[in-house]
Order: C-alpha cells, then structure tokens, then sequence
C-alpha cells in the first residue's frame, strides 16, 4: 500500500481535542485496520460524511469520512495519544509520509493551524479541501466561453479575499476611540464580557492603546482601548498621538461618546484625517444612557445609544460591527483566497477581467491556481 499522508490540522502542543487527517489512495483501508468501531466493522467503501465512534491505538475516538480518499480522526488533544495515532498508520501503510507542523505562513496548513476561531478554521479547512481550486477552475473555464458572466463571479472571489481572507489568521482591527471620560474602558469591558481594562472617573485614565483578541460571531477582533482625544501635555499628549497611530490601521471606528453630556464631542479635523478611506463610515455610539431621565437628543450621525454599565444595546453595538466588518460573508463551503499572494493575484485577475484584458486575467487566474496546488500539496517528508 502507498500513498497515505498523516497530518495533524489542529495547532501543535497540548489541547482538549486534536483532528488528523489521513489522505491518499490507500486512506480508507489503513482506518478499516487500525479503527475498532462499537458494533459493526467499517464498510469496505466509506459513506461521506458519517461518523464513527470507536478506539484506535487504544484510546477512544472519532472517525469521519470527508472524501472517497480521506478520513479525519478527532481524539484526545494529549501530545503523546497524537502521536500513537499518527504512528500507527503510518506504520500500518509501508511509504506512508508524515505532513510537518510547517512555518511557511503561505502554507494553507500553517494557516488552518493558526486559525483564531471555529468559524475561520472550517473556511480555511474549505479551502484544505479544494473549494477555491474548485472555484478557480470554474471561473478559468467559463472565461474561455463567457467573460461577461465571469466579470461577477471574480469579483465575488476578490471582495471574500479582501474582506474575509486576510482576517483568517490575523484579527481585525476595531479601535475604540473618542473625547476623555466617555466611558470607553467600560465598553471595551462590557464587549469582551469581563473586567480587563481599568475604569476610572477621572479623563485620562487611559494613557495609550491596550488591546485585547475576542470574536464576534465566530470573526477574530482585536479591540483597541485608546486615550481619550483632547488637547493635553506629557504623557498623555503622548498617548494621544499614539491613539491617532492606532485610528491609521483601523478596519472599524467605533466613536464613543457621554449621552449626558452637552459639549461638541466630534472628532477634530486632525483625527479624521488620520483614518483611512478604506474605513468607511464610523459606528457612532452614545454611552452611559442609563444616566438619562429623558431621550438624549439626536447626535451628528446615527448613533447607538448603550450602556456599558447595564448592559443595554451592547449585542447591537456588536451587530454593527460585524455588519461593518463582513457585510457579505462567503457561504459554508464557499472559496476564500486565504494567503496575501493569493488575495493579490485574484484582486489583480479581477481588475483585468474588468478591464477587457482578458488573456491577463486568465494567466493570473493560472498562477492563482498553481500557487493554491502548491500551498495545499506541499509537504516535508520525516523519517
């Protein structure tokens, strides 16, 4: 028998479940030897996408068929019951090969190993399996007969690459700004669901941009705490600045404000021109509106009006960012250019589509496909 490959797509070290995946030819018949199903043995051919619970190596798992010509194994995330199954079909399947935990983060399995949240993991195990090699092909292919249908279809592929693809590692980036004493510690806390940032009374607690990794919705966010924007000196003028740094990476702009307070609280010419085009709009948010004994009066722009100390409107506040973030989500099992070369190729396919430069886009669209073969093949032989 040849022709198996063992990897290991969760991220390496100790955890409560780890996935192996067995691929090749020969795949199924190494599981029906080394797997001992509860009750009846496994087929000869496997049924897709079922599930069977049994031992293998001795410890007790989950097998699930995901193709005619891989299986997946879910067991205990122990390092030394990883490496028991790993072995054991590999020295069950003479020439079987052992796909490295690899550093290249251009690697499609580096990426899925890296993967922040449950939700970006199953986009990049998609793509594992060929659903943007599949789409590739499609788009390849129906640009030969009818470019004019092709034009949408690309430009789907290069917005979900934009938008979704480069967030499948790396989280985005949500800056909480506004004046001092706005109360954005306070939502900062109240997103994330426990006491981290340190609140205070009196303005200018917060001195510079700290920052904290949760999800919304299954999307990897990175909040940003900032000093609150006013004209000061020392430090905090310092911290200021740094916060105006901060507003330059931004992927969303939430500007907090105090509901009981009557001043001008608009960003200043000089913060508005540190942000971006790329941004868009701001989610203007109204806080501390438990404070009021009436309506607060309508502000410069549609706003949210919360509470970070009750409670109030924080799951829309949350909406609103996932709205501005990922306005279009790709389906389950939908193609994602999931590395920055392949986002750039795609991106560029799709300019020269839309420009009439039809043989351009087809051989971006080639290097497009090439690139994800190799991203998705390559793999370091051991022992």
């Amino acid at each position: 028998m040849t022709g198996v490959v063992v990897t290991r797509l969760t991220p390496p070290g100790t955890g409560a479940i780890a996935v192996i995946e067995a691929r090749g030819p020969w795949a199924w018949e190494v599981a029906r030897q080394c797997f001992h199903p509860y009750g009846q043995p496994l087929p000869e051919q496997p049924t897709i996408h079922r599930f069977w619970v049994g031992t293998l190596a001795g410890d007790e798992v989950v097998l699930a068929a995901t193709a005619t010509d891989r299986v997946e194994i879910h067991c205990h995330g122990g390092h030394r019951i990883v490496q028991r199954i790993m072995d054991q079909f590999l020295n069950t399947c003479p020439h079987s090969s052992l796909a490295s935990e690899m550093d290249d983060p251009n690697l499609c399995l580096y990426r899925l190993q890296q993967a922040p949240t449950l939700r970006t993991a199953s986009i990049l195990l998609d793509q594992w399996h060929g659903a943007l090699a599949e789409e590739l092909r499609r788009i390849r292919a129906t640009l030969e007969t009818n470019p004019e249908q092709t034009v949408s279809a690309l430009k789907r592929l290069a917005e979900w690459g934009q938008r979704v693809g480069r967030h499948l590692v790396e989280p985005w980036q949500v800056v909480i700004a506004g004046p001092p004493n706005a109360g954005k510690s306070s939502l900062v806390n109240a997103l994330i669901g426990y006491q981290r940032m340190v609140v205070s009374e009196v303005p200018g607690t917060t001195r510079d941009a700290v920052s904290i990794r949760t999800a919304f919705d299954g999307w990897p966010v990175e909040l940003f705490d900032t000093a609150g924007l006013r004209d000061a000196s020392g430090l905090e003028a310092a911290g200021i600045e740094q916060t105006r740094q901060r507003l330059q990476h931004a992927d969303a702009i939430v500007w907090v404000t105090d509901a009981t307070s009557s001043e001008a609280l608009e960003p200043d010419l000089e913060t508005v021109a540190a942000v971006p085009p790329l941004v868009g709009e701001w989610i203007w948010v109204r806080n501390k509106v438990d404070l009021l004994t009436a309506s607060p009066p309508l502000g410069p722009a549609p706003s949210i009006d919360l509470s970070a100390k009750t409670g109030q409107n924080i799951a829309e506040l949350i909406h609103a960012i996932v709205t501005r973030l990922v306005p279009a989500p790709p389906p389950p099992g939908g193609a994602v250019p999931y590395t920055p070369r392949l986002i750039e190729y795609i991106s560029l396919a799709d300019k020269a589509l839309r420009e009439n430069r039809h043989e351009q886009a087809k051989e971006l669209l080639d290097e497009a496909y090439q690139l994800d073969q190799l991203s998705r093949t390559t793999a370091r032989v051991l022992g």
